[in-house]
């Protein structure tokens, strides 16, 4: 992202950035999964890193990366014997939003349903990563964690080690995890106390209802891309890289 006000750039180089972003993605992110769905779209993706096996996407995910706001997903080795796996896993359902800052490091296992919304800055860990008293102890106390279908998380949400949240149920942003969580609610603060319950009989529309007719969503990001670039020129747009103004 530039500092300028709106994006100046020409519609043809707007498609060579695209074309750029996919290569990027099918050729050096892609084989660091050990599964991928179709779909998968990442903003940034120089700025996401994968590090460790175990790590499945599903069908349709979205990650978005920003400068300042590097993307993390971990898996580590557990040396543990206490019969927890003996390396961490990550898995992402489908249709799953993945927004700038988020880190999920895995020790034992993160499993993320369908249609999961996960806002900035959120932080996910199902590890303590050090004994309570054995500072040198790694990866300390290990248990997984379970983000059910639709959940949403608001920005800077952490979730510890052992947690479960239900389906459909909202974080409000900042609130800190750390015990199991119902369905159909709204939980919220430090340590992150139910608010409110949802009103189950409203319709509930997910992220899903996005790519029930794939070439129509594709046909209308391309045709959005367009009405953003189409007065754009290469005068103009070299113009504000040299001196930028509010006129962008």
């Amino acid at each position: 992202m530039s500092p300028l006000r709106r994006d100046n750039k020409p519609y043809s180089v707007r498609l060579l950035n695209n074309f750029a972003r996919w290569l990027y993605t099918r050729w050096v992110l892609v084989p660091q999964f050990d599964s991928v769905g179709t779909g998968l779209e990442v903003i940034g993706p120089h700025r996401l890193e994968v590090y460790g096996k175990n790590i499945h996407l599903g069908e349709h995910v979205h990650m978005q990366t920003a400068k300042g706001n590097l993307s993390r997903l971990c898996t580590w080795a557990n040396g543990n014997d206490d019969g927890s796996p003996d390396h961490g896993r990550i898995d992402i359902g489908s249709h799953s939003l993945l927004t700038p800052g988020l880190q999920i490091v895995s020790a034992h296992h993160v499993r993320i349903g369908d249609n999961v919304m996960i806002a900035s800055r959120v932080y996910i860990s199902d590890a303590d990563w050090h004994g309570l008293y054995d500072r040198l102890a790694s990866p300390g106390q290990t248990a997984p964690i379970t983000l059910c279908d639709n959940v949403w998380l608001g920005e800077g949400v952490k979730v510890c080690k052992g947690v479960t949240i239900g389906e459909n149920s909202v974080i409000g942003a900042g609130a800190v995890v750390t015990k199991d969580i119902p369905a159909n609610v709204v939980a919220a603060g430090n340590p992150a106390k139910v608010v409110k319950p949802l009103d189950e009989t409203h319709p509930m529309v997910t992220r899903a209802a996005l790519f029930e007719d794939i070439k129509t969503y594709n046909k209308t990001m391309r045709y959005l891309h367009y009405l953003n670039h189409k007065n754009n020129n290469y005068i103009s747009w070299i113009r504000q890289l040299i001196r930028p103004s509010r006129k962008g």
